[in-house]
């Protein structure tokens, strides 16, 4: 009896130790196990770290990319503008445009009368003269481009166009070579081809002015337009005025001169006939049209003693200009006339005669 209980004791004992191995067996394995589950933790926290340099560009550049600029107009304005501008309406400057490769959706009339561009302009709609904020509106421009002029006779027709699109205004009191058509490029990021074109029209005007020099020498020039109940001076801006004054650098009278200082890119200045020899050149330019009123008013004026008795006319030393020609003040009318006009003058009898 003794002997059973102790071995019962025993075997107690050993079931004991038996399940306190258990125990402490899977105490240990929770123990290790604990660090294994944070492992993953860890893991992914590194994870998270190392990825986390990259997420800013990454975010970044999931932002949406700048798409307009801020630039200053010619009326001192702030004009929010797109950086590649792809549908521009031009109130003027359509010929700019083109030779920068861009073909505006939209002109002006004055961009249709320009004879060395116009077979460039099929396809461009008209936005007439005033021009039309409906017109405009159909046709979803990005940005448009007017001279400040347009502000001051259309106001209310550009106010609206303003709500369309962004209006970048250009002053035509300024050189249209050095000034409007270097803004104009760098406003529509073009500003390599401008320098490509001026480039190569200086070159002209360089050459043209060697030729004429050797012609004429220092004898004066000077361009009239004449019209039924207007006799105007051109000055330094369109009907060849740029192209006289400016690229081909020819002397003028001394009245003209005068006009050139209060207004050094002035269009023109109107005079009587009376006033004609103070203003008249040893060339004379004459931009008349060949037919209808104004062609009348030339014939009557031809006639008179007073004409008869101008130099350049004494000296068939006329040269008269095609209106339509000469017509613009852009750079492609001011290139192209360029070279017809040296030759013209290149042609004049010489001042002794021969």
């Amino acid at each position: 009896m003794s002997s059973h209980h102790t071995s019962s004791k025993t075997g107690f004992m050993i079931v004991m130790l038996l399940l306190l191995s258990v125990l402490s067996a899977a105490c240990g394995s929770n123990e290790r196990s604990e660090p294994s589950a944070a492992q993953p933790s860890q893991a992914a926290a590194a994870s998270e770290s190392s990825a986390s340099p990259e997420s800013g560009p990454s975010s970044a550049a999931s932002a949406p990319a700048k798409t307009t600029r801020t630039v200053i107009d010619d009326l001192n304005r702030e004009v929010e503008v797109p950086l590649e501008p792809k549908r521009i309406v031009a109130g003027e400057f359509a010929p700019e445009l083109l030779t920068l490769g861009i073909k505006p959706i939209a002109s002006g009339d004055n961009g249709f009368k320009v004879v060395y561009t116009l077979d460039q302009m099929e396809g461009v709609e008209r936005i007439g003269d005033p021009p039309n904020p409906e017109t405009i509106v159909l046709l979803s421009p990005d940005l448009v481009v007017a001279p400040t002029v347009f502000l001051d006779i259309y106001p209310d027709e550009m106010e609206k166009i303003a709500q369309v699109a962004p209006v970048y205004y250009l002053s035509y009191e300024q050189d249209p070579v050095y000034g409007i058509y270097r803004k104009l490029a760098e406003l529509v990021g073009q500003s390599a081809k401008a320098d490509s074109w001026i480039e190569e029209f200086e070159k002209e005007a360089e050459q043209a002015r060697e030729t004429i020099k050797s012609a004429i020498g220092d004898e004066t020039v000077s361009i009239v337009r004449i019209e039924k109940g207007r006799l105007r001076v051109y000055l330094n801006r369109n009907f060849a005025g740029y192209m006289v004054r400016s690229a081909l650098k020819l002397p003028a009278p001394e009245e003209v001169d005068e006009e050139l200082i209060k207004t050094p890119f002035g269009s023109a200045v109107q005079i009587s006939l009376e006033s004609l020899p103070e203003f008249a050149g040893d060339h004379l330019f004459v931009i008349v049209r060949e037919e209808g009123d104004d062609n009348e008013a030339f014939r009557e004026i031809e006639e008179s003693g007073l004409w008869k008795s101008l130099d350049a006319v004494k000296n068939g030393k006329l040269h008269f200009l095609d209106t339509d020609s000469y017509y613009g003040s852009d750079i492609v009318t001011i290139r192209e006339t360029m070279k017809e006009a040296a030759d013209m003058l290149a042609a004049a009898p010489s001042s002794n005669g021969e």
